[in-house]
């Protein structure tokens, strides 16, 4: 996706859904406790290293022996640039200076704040003393104190040390900032008539590197916020494998909100927090561009914690070699199947990956096994529509594989990412039986990228996923075209043509498209 994040993906049940149904929880307490907790050690994160900042800049300031160069004079003839934003600081002999705002900018810095002979000469020291230093664009520079010079007052409403821009943070290092929208619209045919909708999904989302920021090595807070609205075309339509991977009921609430700690030169990787369990575990690489959610996990992990209701958890995992890693993870199961009489209910996932490179690392790939189970409550097949969960625990398997087929070689001055390839992927799923849900799951495809002259970024997919469960199953084809506009402007057309079976063998055809646009920042 183009902001890198992780496509959205959940497959709904055909079945009768328990009494936690996701808008059931998305207001619940915990969740908005965890998300306050981590949300205020990001900011705790911004200011400690905003003070640090500045007490570093103070020390550098004063180890200067010529007052000249701490000057707003002499800044704004350096010209000093940081991340897109120009930070100037003008100060005058008049005696209304602590009166007026210290800080001004670069281009409203005029030769009237220069007032006589005398200052233009200790500018012009300022200068020669800054030319000489090399400041990088990552220099840790939001606003400077001046301290007032003795017997001055301080200006009311004015800070008496220190003036913080928070504009600044966009240019921060260690903060990144990241925006997304997509709507869908899609249309079935007479069979598929439900499956008319329109809907979007808003993403926003915020990184803080403390590496970067406070020298705390390895460590990360993320936050990321939600909203959905619009038709649930394949509800409404009656999909097992939703055809769009936004489809949910309309919801406002916090998605994943986590704190991450590297460790042991990145072999180690903790998680905790409020987790979404497909951005880590059950993915595939290539088939995470395709709209229909069972090619971004198998739908037979029944009432996983993901899209649209992460829940609380923890994920560990290890690399014991740079081309295996191994993670587990431990989730709140809420979302999705009740809690035993008295208990509570978890979901445990574990998988190792392991990759490999074709050709002189020019043709990469990736093979995962995983292995899961659900500690809830859960219908049996033998169950009536309106019978309680009669059916403690569940589990199951999957794999999923991911392999580039062919690259074009390398050209002159030509990006990694600028480089036609032809990939495929391939994944299985297998879960209890027993289980009112989908118990066996195949699905694969093929992605082409920039298979048109002049058109690099452009990606075509053709994919078939098939979910099966006791009385029937489902089989889609989808036909994909991602055409990037811009940087920050996508569109998609899609096709996914789809076969149903009943326990009694009847057939039900149907055909529905989608147009994809996707805005990000």
């Amino acid at each position: 996706m183009p902001t890198g994040m992780r496509p959205l993906c959940r497959a709904i049940s055909v079945f009768k859904r328990n009494s936690s149904s996701t808008s059931h929880f998305v207001g619940r307490a915990p969740s908005r406790r965890l998300a306050a907790a981590v949300v205020g050690l990001a900011l705790f994160a911004v200011v400690a290293g905003t003070r640090a900042v500045l007490v570093s800049t103070n020390a550098s300031a004063n180890s200067v022996s010529s007052p000249a160069v701490a000057t707003g004079a002499s800044l704004s003839a350096a010209g000093q640039t940081l991340s897109g934003a120009t930070v100037a600081l003008a100060r005058t002999r008049s005696a209304h200076a602590s009166s007026a705002t210290p800080f001004a900018s670069t281009q409203s810095t005029s030769t009237s704040q220069i007032p006589d002979a005398s200052d233009a000469a200790a500018a012009t020291q300022s200068t020669a003393a800054l030319s000489g230093a090399q400041l990088s664009p990552e220099a840790a520079v939001l606003s400077v104190p001046i301290p007032p010079s003795v017997g001055e007052p301080v200006g009311r409403g004015q800070p008496a040390h220190v003036a913080f821009d928070w504009r600044m943070l966009i240019g921060r290092p260690g903060i990144t900032l990241a925006a997304e929208q997509i709507t869908d619209a899609s249309s079935g045919t007479s069979a598929m008539a439900g499956a008319h909708a329109l809907r979007t999904h808003s993403n926003v989302e915020v990184t803080l590197d403390l590496a970067k920021m406070i020298g705390v090595p390895g460590l990360t807070v993320y936050a990321q916020h939600k909203t959905r609205t619009g038709r649930n075309g394949s509800g409404e339509a009656s999909f097992v494998q939703n055809f769009s991977n936004i489809d949910a009921g309309d919801f406002r609430a916090f998605g994943e909100v986590f704190v991450e700690q590297r460790a042991l030169r990145d072999r180690l990787r903790i998680k905790v927090g409020r987790l979404d369990f497909n951005a880590e575990f059950a993915g595939t690489d290539h088939g995470a561009s395709f709209l229909n959610a069972s090619m971004g996990y198998s739908p037979s992990i029944v009432a996983a914690p993901t899209f649209p209701l992460p829940t609380s958890g923890v994920n560990v995992f290890v690399t014991p070699r740079k081309d295996l890693t191994v993670g587990v993870g431990v989730f709140s199961g809420l979302d999705g199947a009740d809690a035993p009489v008295g208990g509570s209910s978890r979901f445990q996932i574990a998988q190792a990956n392991q990759r490999w490179s074709v050709g002189g690392s020019e043709l990469s790939g990736r093979l995962g096994v995983g292995a899961w189970r659900h500690t809830g409550m859960f219908s049996s097949v033998d169950a009536a529509q309106d019978d309680e969960s009669d059916l403690k625990g569940t589990h199951g398997w999957y794999a999923t594989l991911d392999q580039t087929l062919w690259q074009r070689s390398a050209r002159e001055g030509e990006a990694v990412g600028d480089r036609p390839n032809v990939a495929m992927f391939a994944q299985f799923g297998r879960a209890d039986s027993r289980v009112q849900a989908v118990n066996a799951h195949q699905g694969g495809g093929l992605t082409f990228t920039g298979i048109l002259r002049g058109r690099p970024a452009d990606l075509v997919g053709v994919g078939v996923t098939r979910a099966s469960w006791a009385s029937g199953r489902e089989t889609i084809n989808e036909l994909f075209y991602q055409l990037p506009i811009t940087a920050h402007l996508s569109f998609v057309g899609d096709m996914q043509h789809v076969t149903r079976r009943d326990a009694t063998g009847d057939r039900q055809l149907g055909l529905v498209t989608t147009f994809r646009t996707i805005v990000s920042f």
